[in-house]
């Protein structure tokens, strides 16, 4: 006889969510998260084996704690029928801005997934990209700092691209991200 097991039962600790390099022991996993902050060379190439579309995107990412910001070009990848950037790659763009910026602030030390994402349109953009994130609440500091899982909320203006690299355009929307995080355990 097969016995049931019910939805409510408590016993069972806490699992954070899957995790994708079970191969990869913590210390592996962070020294590599650390590695592709500081070298742009391997984040290309991981990124041209793990996520093309994100190399397809052509992002480029200024890690600096000072002025953080991404720049997406403007790309016939990234554009719809109209030529202007489509939707669903602006949204795209905007998620992966955001994650960089608490991988970066998190120093790779954390796992990280979307929770929500909205976007308020404003204006459309023949121009590529240009992403700066700011943090809604100030918590996330004291959230790194706990080494618990914990909630970040983000806000997401997006410009035009300037006529210098790093300088932006008009702004053009804006958007509110969600992430939750969990740190590398030591002990997994």
């Amino acid at each position: 006889m097969m016995s049931k097991e019910t939805a409510s039962s408590g016993d069972k600790k806490y699992r954070p969510p899957a995790t994708g390099f079970k191969w990869a022991g913590p210390r592996l996993e962070r020294a590599l998260n650390q590695a592709t902050i500081k070298s742009p060379i391997l984040r290309w190439l991981l990124s041209f084996l793990f996520l093309p579309m994100v190399c397809r995107f052509g992002m480029r990412i200024n890690y600096s704690a000072d002025n953080f910001y991404v720049e997406v070009p403007h790309k016939r990848f990234n554009r719809n029928a109209y030529g202007t950037i489509g939707g669903a790659a602006l949204l795209a763009n905007l998620e992966l801005a955001a994650g960089s910026y608490l991988f970066m602030r998190t120093d790779g030390g954390h796992r990280l997934v979307c929770r929500n994402i909205s976007y308020r349109f404003r204006l459309p953009s023949n121009n590529g990209l240009h992403f700066k994130v700011e943090p809604i609440s100030q918590d996330i500091e004291e959230g790194i700092k706990s080494n618990k899982p914990f909630n970040a909320e983000l806000k997401v203006n997006v410009y035009t691209r300037g006529d210098a690299p790093g300088k932006p355009g008009h702004r053009i929307g804006r958007g509110e991200v969600t992430f939750h995080l969990w740190p590398v355990q030591e002990s997994e």
